[in-house]
């Protein structure tokens, strides 16, 4: 059933006193209106999916109360489950609705429908319990309530902010796209969005199915429904070899398997489509079943293992090629994978695969270090992958060159990485150790912390203050990269904020577990940590970022970094 179908006529979607309030985060919000938007073909103009699903929703039907002669009749549903889905697009609608300049369109008039039933203007789609019906009744459903400010915020309660986070969040996001592209999305929801739609009129049957679609029912899987389309297009005198085949990657994979066939959608160019619909077309593209088998599925299988095995020295994979992607794959993203299987999945000399996964490397981490957001860095690669697509292989230098005002940024956000991105500060530490110590290749992110040498707030009685007596400049240098080290977190609980020589004690001190590394230990030689030796080895960290990825990184001086 259609959106349109569904939020039409007189129906109404209770909310039940059992069900817990709306919960989803911003991220969930966005991604929804991400999703559909990307299915519409919103950006440039070319519908994706004809159909986009948005999952099954289970609603209990409430027989209709007798009415009076000139009451409205409504049709009510219980929602059992989908409450969240279901809330999302009504606030998406009303934001559509609230965003249209002439409020009396007939787009404008669709999407009112979609939040309230046309019979009772003053009813909503969407009813909620208690005061929460009045919140959303006034900051969503009323035309002009999702532009309309909230006073005392600090009053709402969880459910109510994350309404109106929701709210924000999808206003702010749509008031990038035009009206042109707002009224495609429109019609795109209401006639191409579909759910399945289950409806009981008993209660206990209705928990009875909440509880097999939620809990002892195995949904079925993108793979499961992929294995078996595939797998029965195969001719029959090829099956059990298909058949084997693909058990054999399953086995390799693990659960995995989801995460691969995303990565195979996007490594052929169809990122924006849903994982099904982007292999359906990569298999037409291969002309049958067994030569997508043969000629894409197994080859970026056989990638995407290495890949996963990275980090296991009893693996059987180049020298060269390790490196590389032990260093990928202690990064939080995952948005470089597609383009490392373009890599991999070729018939390359490990020598010539390291030079272009070097580059892919380069282009991760440079990204984190203008602080792109997973979104962004999912379309920049998206454009790699197409590069590493083509039947010759692109020129090295091509694959990605940072702007100027991203070189600008990465200089910027150098000066206090470890504030702007944490998880990008502690790569990069890792990434430069591959360089000092090759032999600590297999050090785990999760087993070291971030250690300030220079205290952020050292005592005002302690040595620190003495050597950096100016109170801007201190904390510049505080946040230096040259005052960065990587320690296990026994030795940051040990050394806190203590005096230098005490430091060095702690750091110096051999664990049981990890490795001391040489990002750390090559300091430990200088008998005091002034100004100066930071800066000396900022100056030495950036000369080596400028080696490994062809940068120009110069220090700042403390004038700019205090500015």
């Amino acid at each position: 059933m259609s959106v349109g179908q569904l939020f039409a006529d007189s129906r109404r979607f209770i909310i039940p006193f059992y069900q817990r309030p709306y919960s989803w985060t911003v991220e969930e919000a966005s991604q929804l209106l991400e999703d559909v938007a990307n299915a519409a073909g919103i950006d440039d103009g070319q519908v994706l999916e004809s159909d986009y699903f948005l999952g099954a929703i289970l609603l209990l039907n409430i027989p209709a109360p007798p009415v009076g002669e000139n009451v409205p009749a409504s049709h009510d549903f219980e929602i059992v489950d989908g409450q969240q889905r279901l809330v999302t697009l009504v606030i998406l609608a009303c934001a559509l609705r609230d965003l249209e300049a002439s409020p009396g369109t007939e787009l404008a008039r669709r999407l009112d429908a979609l939040a309230r039933p046309q019979a009772d203007p003053g009813a909503s789609r969407i009813v909620l319990l208690g005061d929460d019906w009045n919140f959303v009744n006034d900051y969503i459903v009323a035309p002009g309530g999702c532009l309309r400010p909230v006073a005392h915020t600090g009053t709402l309660d969880s459910a109510q902010r994350a309404i109106i986070d929701a709210r924000n969040c999808l206003i702010r996001n749509l008031s990038e796209f035009t009206a042109a592209q707002r009224a495609a999305l429109c019609n795109y929801i209401c006639d191409s969005c579909h759910f399945v739609v289950v409806t009981t009129t008993d209660i206990d049957r209705a928990h009875r199915i909440f509880m097999v679609l939620n809990d002892r029912g195995r949904p079925l899987q993108k793979k499961d429904i992929l294995k078996a389309e595939i797998l029965r297009s195969v001719e029959p005198e090829y099956r059990d070899q298909a058949f084997a085949l693909w058990r054999d990657v399953e086995a390799r994979l693990g659960d995995q398997m989801e995460a691969f066939l995303s990565h195979l959608r996007s490594a052929a160019g169809y990122h924006r489509l849903q994982v099904i619909a982007g292999v359906r077309r990569i298999v037409r593209e291969s002309g049958s079943a067994r030569g997508f088998l043969l000629d894409v599925f197994r080859p970026l299988a056989d990638a995407y293992a290495m890949i996963l095995s990275a980090r296991d020295a009893e693996a059987d994979i180049p020298a060269e090629l390790r490196r590389v992607l032990v260093g990928l794959t202690r990064l939080s993203g995952s948005e470089w994978v597609p383009a490392a299987l373009r890599v991999l999945g070729r018939d390359l000399r490990p020598a010539q695969a390291s030079e272009y996964l070097e580059e892919i490397e380069r282009a991760a981490f440079l990204m984190r270090l203008v602080c792109l957001g997973s979104g962004k860095r999912q379309t920049r690669f998206a454009k790699i992958t197409s590069l590493l697509s083509q039947p010759d292989l692109p020129a090295l230098e091509s694959l990605y060159e940072p702007t100027r005002e991203e070189q600008r940024s990465i200089s910027f956000n150098l000066r206090d990485l470890h504030a702007r991105n944490v998880q990008a500060c502690k790569g990069l530490l890792l990434r430069l150790n591959d360089e000092l110590q090759p032999e600590a290749l297999f050090a785990s992110p999760t087993d070291y912390t971030i250690e300030h040498v220079l205290p952020q707030r050292p005592k005002a009685s302690s040595l620190w203050r003495q050597w950096f007596s100016d109170t801007e400049e201190r904390m510049a240098l505080t946040a230096s990269f040259g005052n960065l080290v990587l320690v296990s977190h026994e030795h940051n609980d040990g050394a806190g904020n203590d005096e230098y020589h005490r430091k060095k004690q702690v750091y110096a001190k051999p664990t049981s577990r990890q490795l001391q590394l040489a990002i750390t230990s090559e300091f430990l030689s200088s008998e005091e940590w002034r100004p100066e030796h930071i800066r000396e080895r900022e100056a030495a960290l950036f000369a080596l970022l400028n080696k490994i990825w062809r940068l120009e990184l110069e220090p700042a001086s403390i004038d700019e970094a205090v500015a």
